[in-house]
This record gives structure tokens, C-alpha cells and sequence, in this order.
């Protein structure tokens, strides 16, 4: 579930499925071949990490971007040994189907119990083995806001807002030249993960059965009429987003956070913590200071009093069926407490899921980090396969951002019917 990069980093190498560049694709004799959907600046973090390791001339690292499935099927040696894969939730039938290798179970435990959080173990064991090990954690519930605008337009306090709230704020600034939401809509898992986050501020119960069961009844169910309820009230606001739905629709997730940070258009916006790096960017081109500029809240429960949604995704490491030995070899380095620290230390924007990294993060990711070590729910989209992806939910999300948008809140309940249905049929699908 990616289209997350920065996409101005085309330049990158082509994906493992162009055939019309060979020697791409065979790399260095004898080298470790790693499949990652990273460019830009997290690809250069990996690197830096690789090279504090010392695998620099040891390891090919082969960009694929959303074409990262194409590692399970290449051949060869095309084929990578070991895939950074953004999607836990298919580990498991990726096993199943006879594509990966278990991992060593000592990368799971040590003397002081689990080195990962639970939420991980359900998705990445089968048969009892483990098939991978968590590498990259994210948080799809921060929301990063502009504390000069929240000040100016004296907004209060996000952090203690619920969803009742964002909508009072749109309100407040409606005769404003700001609006309170940047919305990265060209990028449908920002949809996702706004639908999830008050899919489980509604009701936690429902979002596991979903997570879990898959079952098409699930959907038409209060909680997540619900949801989209509290997206469409949202989403269809006449003052929500700068420039309206066609401009958001148009947004990529970096420019959102431009619209915060830089331009100075939108109060807020939902991101996960990997947008540390382009926030920094965009406070430095603003000519402000980032402790200044930034600040960072839970995303919104539905009521006060009520817990905040957490919910983690990441990138998990896993072993091809047609690994090399060596392989094992990187995967146990990587899997090392300290081994991402480069990462942590040099570029920001990416937290550890393993329990005895001791890292020194920034101000803006410590609650991050504390909080995805206890209390989270595991990313809805990874989990459910194709019916989260684009042509499942970030489709829908899509028709019904633009059905309600721009103020066309009468559409909500047809909307929500709509949505549904689209859900089960899809489902079925599957």
C-alpha cells in the first residue's frame, strides 16, 4: 500500500519487472538482492544504514516503488533475497503459496521476552513459524500542524479536539484566507488512513472484525456508516480544504504538508511520521524555525474523554524462497536494535518497532515511539488485501470524497449507501 514516496525522485532505478534493462536487474555477482519500495530521501537513509553495517559492496538494493509484488514472482538471478514489504498483511498468503522462507524464531524473542509488539506477531507467523520481522514501524495517526496559524486564528489547542471540533474550526475560519485541512487525496491511502483512524475512534470492535474476518456483512454495520459519516461531514465542508475537492484531488502527500508548513494555506494535516523529513524541508524553505512552526497531535476521538485511535503500519522483512544463505546473515543485522539508528539519528521520519532500540528521537516522534510500543491497531488497509487497495478502498474513498465535496453534504446518506455496497461487492470480489 504505497504511493507514499516522493515523487519527484524519478531518477531512481527502474523497477525489477523492466526487462529492458538487464544488467539492472542481475546486479553484482555474488551480491544480496533486497527489494525495497522506498526512493528519495528514505532510500538514501537505507543506504546509510547498509553502509554503518558494513554491506555496502555486498548488497544490490533494487527500488521498486508500487511494483514491489514483482519480487515474488522474478526469477533467476533477477529474483530478490530478501524484500522490504510494505504490506504485513501479506505475509502470511505470501507463505502459504510457498514464496518465502521462515526466519530464524531468535530474531522474535531474547532473555527479556517479545522484542516486538503483538501487533505484529499475529500477522507475520504461520503455521506456527515466523516469515518475517518488522523493520519499519509507522504511525497513521499523527496529525502535524502549523502552530503560528493555530495561534493567529486563535484555534485552541489541537491536541485536545475531537472530530466535533475540526468541524467548529472550519467554521471559525471560513471568512479566513486558511483552511484547517491540507488533504493529499491523489495519494488514496491518505483516504485510507483517514477513514481508518475514525473507523477505530467509533468503534474498535468493528474495525478488528473487519481487520480480521473480512466478512462482506461487516461493512453495513453501524460503526462504519458511522465513519463515513464523520469523513463526509468532514470532507464535505464547503471551507475544508485549500482550493476545494479538485485541488485536493490533485494533492500528493508531500504537497499537503507544503500547504501547512510552506504556504502557509491549511492549519493542519493527517501524515504519518515519515513526513518528518519533507516538514523540515518545507519549515526551512518558509525561512522559519521548526520549533516554532511544528507541532504534532493523536488524531481526533469522536467524543472527549473518549482514547484517541493509534494505529501502526510499517515495512517488514522478509526472506525469498530462493535466498541465498547469506541473506540470513543481513536480515539478522538488520533486525539488530541499533541498526537503524543511522536512519533515526541522520534523516528522521522513521521509528522503530523493535522494543530494545534505544533511539534518540526527534521531539516530534518521541510520543510517536511510546506509544506504538503499547496501545495500537494494525493498518486496516494491510490486512484485508486487495479490498484495501486502489481499485478496493482507495477508489471508493475517491468517489465519495467527490460526491460529498464542496459542500454537497445532502449526498452523505447516498454516499454512504453507495460506499458500502462498493465495499461488499468488492469483498465478494476478492
Amino acid at each position: 500500500m504505497r504511493t507514499r514516496r516522493e515523487l519527484l525522485q524519478v531518477a531512481l532505478l527502474a523497477p525489477l519487472a523492466a526487462a529492458c534493462a538487464p544488467e539492472l536487474l542481475l546486479g553484482n555477482p555474488g551480491a544480496i538482492r533486497i527489494g525495497v519500495s522506498w526512493s528519495g530521501t528514505e532510500l538514501a537513509a537505507f543506504r546509510a544504514v547498509l553502509s554503518s553495517l558494513g554491506y555496502t559492496d555486498q548488497v544490490d538494493v533494487v527500488p521498486l516503488g508500487d511494483d514491489i509484488e514483482t519480487a515474488f514472482t522474478a526469477g533467476g538471478r533477477s529474483a530478490p533475497d530478501i524484500v522490504m514489504l510494505p504490506q504485513a498483511g501479506r505475509v502470511r498468503a505470501l507463505a502459504e503459496q510457498g514464496k518465502l522462507k521462515p526466519v530464524a524464531r531468535a530474531l522474535w524473542s531474547d532473555e527479556l521476552g517479545s522484542r516486538y509488539p503483538d501487533v505484529w506477531r499475529q500477522l507475520l507467523q504461520y503455521k506456527g513459524e515466523p516469515y518475517g520481522v518488522p523493520f519499519k514501524a509507522a504511525d497513521k495517526s499523527m496529525v502535524w500542524f502549523n502552530k503560528q496559524l493555530v495561534a493567529e486564528y486563535r484555534l485552541g489547542d489541537p491536541a485536545g479536539w475531537t472530530l466535533a471540533d475540526w468541524l467548529d474550526r472550519m467554521e471559525v475560519l471560513a471568512e479566513a484566507p486558511v483552511r484547517l485541512l491540507a488533504l493529499g487525496a491523489a495519494d488514496g491511502w491518505v483516504l485510507t488512513d483517514v477513514f481508518e483512524n475514525a473507523l477505530l475512534a467509533e468503534s474498535p470492535r468493528i474495525y478488528d472484525e473487519v481487520a480480521v474476518a473480512g466478512d462482506r456483512h461487516t461493512w453495513d454495520s453501524p460503526a462504519v456508516r458511522a465513519a463515513l459519516g464523520h469523513l463526509g461531514l468532514l470532507w464535505g465542508h464547503r471551507h475544508a480544504f485549500p482550493g476545494g475537492v479538485a485541488a485536493a484531488l490533485t494533492r500528493q502527500f508531500p504537497d499537503a504538508v507544503r500547504e501547512v508548513f510552506e504556504h502557509r494555506r491549511a492549519v493542519m494535516v493527517v501524515e504519518p511520521d515519515f513526513a518528518e523529513p519533507i516538514v523540515h524541508a518545507a519549515v526551512q524553505r518558509s525561512g522559519r524555525r521548526v520549533e516554532d512552526v511544528v507541532g504534532v497531535a493523536a488524531f481526533p476521538a469522536v467524543e472527549p474523554g473518549l482514547a484517541p485511535p493509534r494505529i501502526v503500519g510499517g515495512d517488514v522483512m522478509v526472506v525469498t524462497k530462493s535466498a541465498t544463505a547469506q541473506a540470513r546473515g543481513l536480515v539478522d543485522a538488520l533486525a539488530a536494535p541499533g541498526a537503524a539508528l543511522p536512519w533515526i539519528q541522520q534523516y528522521g521520519g522513521f521509528l522503530s518497532p523493535n522494543l530494545r532500540t534505544s533511539a534518540p528521537y526527534s521531539p516530534l516522534l518521541e510520543q510517536s515511539a511510546r506509544a506504538l510500543r503499547t496501545r495500537s491497531a494494525f493498518d486496516l488497509s494491510d490486512r484485508i488485501g486487495a479490498v484495501g487497495g486502489r481499485n478496493g478502498l482507495w477508489r471508493i474513498l475517491t468517489d465519495f470524497l467527490i460526491t460529498v465535496g464542496d459542500g454537497a453534504i445532502e449526498r452523505l446518506d447516498e454516499a454512504t449507501d453507495r460506499a458500502i455496497i462498493a465495499l461488499d461487492a468488492s469483498d465478494r470480489g476478492r
